[in-house]
This record gives C-alpha cells, structure tokens and sequence, in this order.
C-alpha cells in the first residue's frame, strides 16, 4: 500500500471509534468500538486494529468481554500479513504491547458460589485462538 493509502485507511477506521447500545427485555449490552493506529510510530505488526468491548449484565453483575480486529495494510499480501500476525502473538506473548497492553482479548468468568465472599482478581493465561483472515480492499 502507498504511504497516502494507508493516512486514508487509518482516517477511515478512526471514523469507526465510538460507543452505543442494544436494549433486550432482561437489559442493556453497551458496546464500545476504540481504534489504534500501530503503523505510526508502533511495531507495525499489524497497521491497526480495532478494540471491540462489550458489556452486559450477567447475574446482577456488568462483565466485558474485549477482542481485537486486527488490519494490515499489506500490499506483499497473505504471507507477509501471517508474518505481522505472528510478530504481534509474539509481543502478546512477552505482554509487551504498545500501550503497556499485555493483552487486548479479555473473557470473563463467573464464580457462582452459595454465599459469595465478592473477591475479584485479573489472570494472564495462554489460550489458542483461531484467527480468521480474509483479504478485502477498500473502494475509491
């Protein structure tokens, strides 16, 4: 991609950068959609991505559940982008993401118990992901 194409693919993504809701009978799931721009001044590995958080009530309690969508702007194609892929599992792996991230996938969990003690508490794990990868252009 031309160094202009990828200023008119990231002022495109910016556009996608907000919050809203859906309303079901039982509550409200907030949805949040935050852009980051890795290609300027990042690892590059992928250009940008797409941090989608959302939000509802479970159990009387609000959980979030966070994933990335990831876009590269690779003009090589689908074997340099697997590259970039596997650089940015790599820094996921060390927790050395851009923004002190050690991750942008978050899951929630749930301890149900009789008498709740309401303890809370954050863990890194290791889990396999299945990534799904498709080429795609964007139009004049």
């Amino acid at each position: 991609m031309k160094e202009k194409d990828e200023v008119r693919l990231s002022r495109i993504l910016a556009k996608m950068r907000g919050t809203g809701q859906v309303i079901f009978p039982w509550g409200k799931i907030n949805i949040n959609v935050d852009y980051i721009n890795y290609s300027a001044g990042g690892e590059g590995c992928p250009d940008s991505l797409l941090a989608l958080r959302i939000t509802l009530p479970v159990l009387g309690e609000h959980v979030s559940v966070q994933v990335p969508i990831l876009i590269e702007a690779e003009k090589a194609g689908m074997n340099a982008a697997m590259e970039d892929l596997s650089k940015f599992c790599a820094r996921s792996m060390r927790g050395t993401l851009e923004g002190g991230q050690t991750s942008f996938v978050e899951i929630p969990m749930l301890v149900v118990r009789e008498k709740p003690e309401h303890g809370q508490r954050r863990e890194d794990s290791i889990l396999k992901a299945h990534f799904n990868i498709k080429e795609v252009g964007f139009g004049e």
